[in-house]
Formats: C-alpha cells, sequence, structure tokens
C-alpha cells in the first residue's frame, strides 16, 4: 500500500512528531501556509498536487475543512482521506470520542502559526514601519476587536515556554488576554496510521468531494474563515 501525504506547512512540527511517533515515515508534500488566506486558492493548489501524483493509492490529506477548501476536490489519482475537522485548530485541540466545540471570541497561536510569514507578529512589524507604533497599535486593536483572548496551542510538538514571550508581545499589543490551552496530535497519528473510521472522509479514487462525504460533521464552522490555518 502506498501512502503519501499532503500537508500545510504550518503543521510541520505537529506531523513530524507523528511521522516519528507512529513510524509511518510517508513522503510529505508541503503546501505554503499562505493558500490559507483565499480557500478557492487552496482548493485549486491541492487539486493541483493531487493530480500530479502517480502509483499511489492513498492520499492522506492533513487538512480539515479549510472554509470548504476541501469540497470540490476530486480524487483523481488515488483514495483521498482526511479527518472530518472543521480546520487544523479543531485538529490539534479535539480530544477522541468528544465532540469540539470552539472558544468564541479567541484568536488561536501555534508555533508554526507564529513562525509563518503571515503571523500577527509579522504583519504587526510591516505596520510599524509603515505607520510608526501608536497607529499600529490601534490598527490592530480595531483589526481584532472581536476577539477578547490569544490562546496559544500547546500541541506537544514544541515548547511552549520558547513562544511564550512571543504571544505575550502579541497580546499586549493587542490588548487581549493570553492563554494556554493543552492540545495533541492524536488526529494526525490516525491519519497515518488508521483506521479510517467516523473520523475521517474517505473518497475513492475517481469521486468528487461533496457534502455527503463530511456528513453531519459538516457545520456553519465550516463556512467561517479561521485565523488559524
Amino acid at each position: 500500500m502506498k501512502n503519501i501525504i499532503i500537508a500545510c506547512q504550518t503543521l510541520m512540527d505537529e506531523l513530524n512528531l507523528a511521522i516519528n511517533e507512529t513510524c509511518r515515515k510517508y513522503p510529505v508534500i508541503w503546501v505554503d501556509s499562505d493558500y490559507h488566506s483565499d480557500p478557492n486558492r487552496l482548493k485549486l493548489k491541492l487539486q493541483q498536487e493531487i493530480d500530479g501524483l502517480a502509483d499511489i493509492d492513498n492520499i492522506l490529506l492533513a487538512y480539515g475543512f479549510c472554509g470548504n477548501a476541501v469540497i470540490g476536490l476530486t480524487a483523481s489519482t488515488a483514495n483521498l482521506i482526511f479527518p472530518k475537522t472543521d480546520d487544523c485548530i479543531s485538529m490539534v485541540l479535539s480530544k477522541p470520542g468528544e465532540e469540539f466545540q470552539r472558544m468564541k471570541a479567541t484568536y488561536f497561536l501555534t508555533k508554526g502559526w507564529i513562525e509563518s510569514p503571515k503571523s500577527l507578529m509579522m504583519e504587526y512589524s510591516n505596520a510599524l514601519k509603515r505607520y510608526g507604533e501608536n497607529r499600529a497599535k490601534r490598527i490592530f486593536r480595531v483589526m481584532l476587536k472581536h476577539y477578547n483572548q490569544l490562546m496559544i496551542i500547546d500541541t506537544g510538538a514544541y515548547r511552549v515556554a520558547d513562544y511564550i514571550e512571543k504571544a505575550r508581545k502579541i497580546a499586549e499589543i493587542t490588548d487581549l488576554d493570553l492563554i494556554v490551552e493543552k492540545g495533541g496530535i492524536w488526529l494526525l497519528k490516525k491519519l497515518l496510521t488508521g483506521p479510517y473510521d467516523d473520523d475521517f472522509c474517505f473518497v475513492k479514487k475517481g469521486q468528487e468531494v461533496d457534502i455527503s462525504h463530511l456528513g453531519y460533521h459538516y457545520s456553519e464552522q465550516t463556512h467561517q474563515k479561521s485565523n488559524f490555518f
């Protein structure tokens, strides 16, 4: 059985840890996290990667529904398997056998997101150079006025202590409370090992992903643009 993984670069630490812990050394195609800013653009990129494969049995897609980016994908070259999660927030915060409830008014952070070229810190740095400190802070507080807190997710794939100061700096700039929440990589590990039960969408080669594949997991959250992944 030949498997390959297509994954968002923001999940690199978490997926690499899952690969090491499961000893499933499948090849990985990393997709730039910048594609998340536009679900249609992400869909086109994912389809391009899928179409370019050959001699593969299963494509393990390390993505959630991601603003409907997966709907309409065609499993043109192999079976397509991906978690039934709204996005990567639920992927790393959910717990086995429990329905995930997203914390409201929360902006989510991980190492991968903090280090992303599109991170809040990078955007703030750009605004600082362009507008100066006072105006940059006002802009960011208006941008994040619907959020009450920042959450850095401890996925177990990195030392949270190494990123607390960066997260605290973001919280100070945006005038938000900073919290740390324990997450995990159980769903990524299950993506690598199976079984592919109700936690996953399994789209047979030649089929197209539609709402019926998402089942009861499909929700209004799927329509919402996430700050994260």
